[in-house]
């Protein structure tokens, strides 16, 4: 992981949600961290299935910018039901304190594999859509 410093005010998470959705993060400059920055925003901003379609469009566009073929949907709702679940039992916190917690508990992104083989999320059904973990289910929300 790379480090992460931490935010201290809305304002920066609005600009690393805004330099995003504007593309002027290179494919590399946008780390796990930041994914997890965006996802936290749209569901703080939106009701959740709505900040999914933010999610996926935003991340549909910035990898068509980049001219990968990147997206994954079911490592998407995977991420975005962890911050979900993360933000809900955290409702007190400012979205700084939230966001830099967050990142501090699940900025590994290998996370993902205590709930999903390899070989099981990264098949073409996952990601065009999504399927249910087969090592550890999630946490209820």
């Amino acid at each position: 992981m790379q480090e992460f410093a931490g935010y201290q005010t809305v304002a920066e998470i609005a600009e690393v949600v805004r330099k995003f959705a504007d593309c002027e993060y290179s494919a590399n400059e946008f780390t796990h961290a930041h994914h997890l920055t965006v996802a936290a925003w749209y569901l703080t901003q939106y009701p959740p299935a709505d900040a999914l379609d933010h999610m996926r469009a935003s991340l549909l566009r910035f990898t068509e910018h980049y001219r990968v073929t990147a997206y994954h949907e079911t490592i998407t709702r995977f991420w975005l039901v962890t911050t979900w679940i993360f933000l809900k039992s955290h409702p007190s916190d400012s979205l700084p304190a939230r966001i830099n917690e967050l990142v501090r508990l699940h900025g590994d992104k290998n996370l993902l594999f205590q709930h999903y083989s390899r070989e099981h999320v990264m098949s073409d059904l996952a990601k065009t859509q999504w399927v249910d973990p087969d090592l550890a289910p999630l946490p209820q929300n």
